[in-house]
């Protein structure tokens, strides 16, 4: 069973505040309350950034955190932070005796058992919608307010080795759907759901014997899988529906929602044609391989994500498929699909070796697409590729 260092993080996080001169730090964003205690639970809906269903982390600069969920996600947190130096406590929505309706209460309560009864309190300001901000800073009304965006997210955007173990393996795993379900192609007819539904079943099993141990995490995926077929496919990532794949359709599949291992997930995708390419769509694909190329040979620590951006984007732009680019050539992957560093044009980050990040240039047009998105660990001296599926469009007509 794997186990992650939950205390170390939580410990980074109290020397930031240090550093700040900040007494406390309150984390709210759901990935961030995962990746330092493990608990996940519903905490996906924006309702629990309001007091009647606070899901909050209090860190204090020293002592032990405090979690405060409501009771219907008690459970829940307590078997994700068992054996954890973290309290835990709850609230519900209705009077009753020996329970709390007043959830920033007990947070406040807290804090003042710690001796802690005004300074200052960094919180992720832009995170939170402006009720819970004010509802926040009404019961921190002794208190000054800094902002803590970024502190947990630069943490997370450097993997240590249990996180890219994980990763890899969800990697394989990604590969081996995608072998599954374009395989699938040459047998029947599929509608994409269908087919969808196909790798979904393999990809659970093998997932579920990964997590073998934990009853915290579902090995069923984030969602609907993103396939796209035939006239669909100027939709980017779009969730695989009821069409049916067609004899001479091209069909485009990805995978940053599934598989989905101990809520971790990957960034893959693929094209598969039916029929033969013609010569545009041939050249194509020799630009989207060129971009992708290029792109991943800049990646190594140091290398500026703008850079690593514009000039994938620029050579796709030479290629006069400007009209059909509609998103940037890479992100950060990890607990969430999107996350740091953010590979776009005017970003200020740069890579660092342990960060895990998506090279994936792409044009999408109705009845025909071009894609290639990899996962990649940045190591010392490059890059490390995560998804190994042979990169081109996967071409089925005889």
């Amino acid at each position: 069973m794997i186990s992650f260092d939950y205390v170390g993080r939580t410990g980074r996080v109290q020397g930031r505040a240090k550093a700040e001169a900040v007494d406390c730090a309150i984390v709210m964003r759901p990935a961030n309350i995962r990746y330092l205690t493990g608990y996940w639970g519903y905490a996906t809906r924006a309702e629990y950034f309001e007091p009647r269903r606070l899901i909050a982390l209090i860190v204090p600069r020293s002592g032990r955190p405090l979690l405060v969920a409501p009771k219907i996600e008690f459970e829940y947190a307590r078997q994700a932070t068992k054996g954890l130096p973290i309290e835990l406590r709850r609230h519900v929505e209705w009077k009753e005796e020996g329970e709390t309706e007043d959830s920033w209460g007990i947070a406040r309560g807290y804090l003042k058992e710690l001796g802690i009864t005004s300074g200052k309190i960094a919180f992720e300001r832009q995170h939170l919608t402006l009720r819970a901000t004010a509802a926040l800073e009404q019961a921190f009304d002794k208190f000054a307010f800094a902002d803590a965006a970024g502190w947990v997210e630069d943490m997370r955007a450097v993997k240590d080795e249990l996180e890219i173990g994980l990763m890899r393996r969800c990697g394989t795993l990604a590969v081996e759907m995608y072998e599954l379900q374009a395989n699938a192609l040459k047998e029947r007819r599929w509608r994409e759901y269908e087919l969808a539904l196909h790798g979904l079943h393999h990809v659970a099993h093998r997932c579920a014997a990964e997590l073998e141990g934990t009853d915290v995490n579902s090995p069923i995926g984030d969602g609907v899988q993103l396939i796209t077929s035939g006239p669909r496919l100027a939709r980017a990532h779009g969730s695989a529906s009821g069409r049916e794949i067609q004899p001479n359709d091209v069909v485009m599949f990805d995978f940053c929602r599934v598989p989905y291992l101990l809520g971790y997930r990957m960034a893959m995708g693929r094209v598969v044609s039916l029929r033969k390419l013609s010569s545009e769509e041939r050249d194509i694909e020799a630009a989207i391989e060129k971009s992708y190329t290029t792109a991943v040979a800049m990646c190594r620590p140091g290398a500026s994500c703008s850079d690593i951006d514009s000039t994938a984007r620029g050579i796709l732009v030479d290629a006069k498929l400007a009209p059909y680019i509609v998103h940037r050539n890479g992100r950060g992957v990890g607990i969430e699909a999107v996350e740091a560093p953010e590979i776009k044009e005017g970003s200020a980050d740069r890579l660092k070796a342990g960060m895990i990040i998506s090279i994936e240039p792409s044009i999408y047009r109705e009845g025909f697409a071009a894609r290639i998105e990899n996962t990649l660990l940045i190591t010392a001296d490059g890059a490390q590729l995560l998804t190994p599926a042979a990169a081109g469009i996967r071409v089925l007509a005889k």
